[in-house]
């Protein structure tokens, strides 16, 4: 399976549908923009240079930007988040899927998502 042409982010309960605006490389770019805000999603795909022992990684990298537009009465906002998954080119990948899926369960918790922005340890 691959990305297709739309990309759909719910935002605040919203269905966000972003169209994929450029694809080269090993890379998408998606773009939904509106009145008031924009939302443009990159997926990047590379290998990292060859290690000592003769071992590459593979890095996949999928970031959202959301940018609420300034107004007269409202500066500029950016609002940004991403992920990288990273794992040896030869590795399981569906071993490599559990701990993503593991991951993004964790970050999922409202708990969770409070505590980091107030900086909690």
């Amino acid at each position: 399976m691959s990305f297709g042409a739309t990309l759909t982010v719910t935002v605040n309960a919203v269905a966000k549908v972003l169209n994929r605006i450029n694809q080269d490389g090993y890379g998408s770019e998606y773009l939904l923009r509106e009145t008031l805000q924009e939302f443009r999603c990159k997926i990047r795909h590379s290998k990292e240079k060859v290690q000592a022992d003769g071992t590459w990684f593979d890095r996949h990298n999928v970031e959202i930007t959301q940018t609420i537009f300034q107004t007269s009465t409202v500066p500029e906002i950016v609002r940004q988040s991403y992920i990288v998954v990273r794992h040896k080119y030869n590795d399981d990948l569906t071993a490599a899927g559990y701990l993503l899926t593991g991951f993004v369960d964790y970050i999922d918790n409202p708990t969770v998502q409070g505590d980091l922005h107030t900086w909690q340890n």
